[in-house]
């Protein structure tokens, strides 16, 4: 848009008609150039149809090799307005219209009329431009917006060990985004599993347990994959019940356990809700056995996987 900064204070007296000339610029279609006047100061500008106007400002434009001088001109006693452009400073089509608003700003600093419609036609534009642009920038995220989400999942857990407790349950869960690709999460989470002994009960495993991860994130808006590596501890408890309890004891005790984990989870949003899978694989650095029977019945050890799913809320 043109600068208003150099209009002077006498203007001549014009009703602020245009009288555009191009000559000598092969480079420089005449069309292009009346078009962006057009745009800028609308019927302002006379049609070449018109012949000469006496009264009308004249905008023309001259080429002489890879320079072009935009000059304007009134009725009045006062010299005309020029500039000098060179055509290879603007790449492509832009030079046409670089002279073309080049002549908007001379014939605003000699003419009130084109002034005064320079200046309507931006305050008629402010309106739209601000309806255009409101929801995007409310709908924009800031460039450290940080996505946190909340849910909630079944949960199965099997320790491959002989004997190794197989354990159903549910955790809750929470991660945000961390930098631009990271992920940092934690969960709380409570399963538990049993097993018959024949002739003598049942065993029974509860685990409670804490996990937390950093990983690396991928997708778009809907989707979104998640690889991360943490740690998980918590505590397990063990407990027996003897079906013959005259002849054979039951006993209850609780143990930590824990250990390294790697963990990778995908998610598909349906608006702020996203339903969620997931797989860990671990290994646990306690070993933590139940014995029936002079045997191992039910076991907390070595290497674990866990599959979750589940959903999560997104703020």
């Amino acid at each position: 848009m043109p600068s208003l900064a150099v209009a002077q204070e006498s203007s001549s007296p014009t009703r602020g008609h245009v009288q555009l000339e191009v000559v000598g610029c092969p480079a420089v279609p005449t069309a292009v150039v009346r078009r962006v006047l057009g745009i800028e100061i609308g019927d302002l500008l006379l049609d070449d149809s018109n012949g000469e106007v006496g009264d009308a400002e004249r905008l023309t434009i001259r080429c002489a090799g890879n320079f072009a001088v935009v000059e304007a001109q009134g009725p009045s006693t006062e010299p005309p307005t020029e500039r000098i452009l060179r055509l290879d400073d603007f790449p492509g089509d832009a030079a046409p219209r670089a002279l073309a608003l080049l002549g908007v700003e001379l014939l605003a600093a000699r003419s009130a009329a084109v002034r005064e419609r320079i200046l309507r036609r931006q305050a008629e534009a402010a309106p739209a431009i601000q309806n255009v642009a409101t929801p995007s920038l409310s709908r924009a995220p800031g460039p450290g917006r940080s996505d946190l989400r909340i849910g909630a999942a079944g949960v199965w857990r099997r320790f491959m060990e002989n004997a190794g407790a197989s354990a159903f349950g549910g955790r809750v869960e929470v991660s945000s985004t961390a930098m631009k690709l990271g992920v940092v999460g934690g969960d709380v989470e409570i399963v538990a599993g049993s097993k018959d002994v024949d002739n003598v009960g049942q065993t029974t495993a509860l685990l409670i347990s804490s996990g937390a991860l950093f990983g690396l994130s991928a997708g778009q808006h809907r989707w979104r994959a998640t690889v991360g590596v943490g740690g998980r501890i918590g505590l397990v408890r063990e407990s027996g019940r003897s079906d013959d309890p005259t002849n054979v004891s039951s006993s209850t005790f609780i143990r930590p356990w824990g250990g390294p984990m790697v963990n990778a989870h995908l998610s598909a949003a349906l608006g702020r809700l996203a339903l969620t899978i997931g797989g860990e694989a671990g290994w646990s650095l306690s070993s933590i056995d139940e014995v029936a029977a002079g045997a191992t019945a039910i076991a907390v050890r070595g290497p674990w996987i866990a599959f979750s799913i589940g959903a999560d809320f997104r703020r």
